[in-house]
């Protein structure tokens, strides 16, 4: 609880960034606008509640993902000691191995919120036909797109988050036993 508690403050704080980030990667125009520019643009024309467009599904996203990440990674740890190692602490390839899966399950299972989330950042609201929320979002996606819509960029995501969710676990796991912590 504390860990997810945590995250959603974290991504709170942090969210008007990530907004602005999208938005310039979505940029289509001249001159791409500066960060403050462009800050300032969405504050004066879409006000303070653009900022924070896509929350809702961000922080719906983080707590299965952490669940999910954790639970597989312990359980094919716990595994490989029972199966594979008889008894033995996993080494660091199996350390990697355990958090590729599990960082690669957990990221899958809850991408389509980052696809929603994306979308009702990248999109202004004074754009043509602008969603009115997380669900119409969803059902457009879906009747426009089918089922594959939210999985559209999930390689890139997947080359991004596999290894840092390994390498996260690694060293998890070797501070853990260097600080005596086991």
């Amino acid at each position: 609880m504390a860990g997810g508690l945590a995250g959603a403050v974290a991504q709170t704080a942090i969210y008007p960034i990530d907004l602005v980030k999208t938005r310039l990667q979505t940029y289509e125009g001249g001159r791409i606008p500066s960060l403050g520019a462009l800050s300032r643009d969405i504050w004066i024309h879409e006000g303070p509640r653009a900022f924070y467009r896509g929350l809702v599904p961000s922080l719906l996203g983080m707590v299965p993902y952490a669940g999910i990440d954790l639970t597989v990674y312990e359980t094919l740890k716990e595994m490989s000691k029972t199966y594979i190692l008889k008894d033995s602490d996993p080494g660091p390839l199996v350390q990697l191995g355990c958090g590729t899966v599990s960082g690669a399950l957990g990221a899958t299972c809850v991408y389509p919120l980052q696809v929603i989330r994306t979308r009702m950042q990248a999109q202004p609201a004074n754009s043509e036909d602008p969603y009115r929320g997380m669900t119409d979002c969803f059902r457009r996606t879906l009747r426009r797109e089918g089922f594959s819509g939210f999985y559209k960029g999930l390689v890139p995501n997947l080359l991004k988050v596999v290894p840092a969710a390994s390498i996260t676990y690694l060293v998890y796991e070797t501070m853990k036993k260097s600080l005596s912590l086991d």
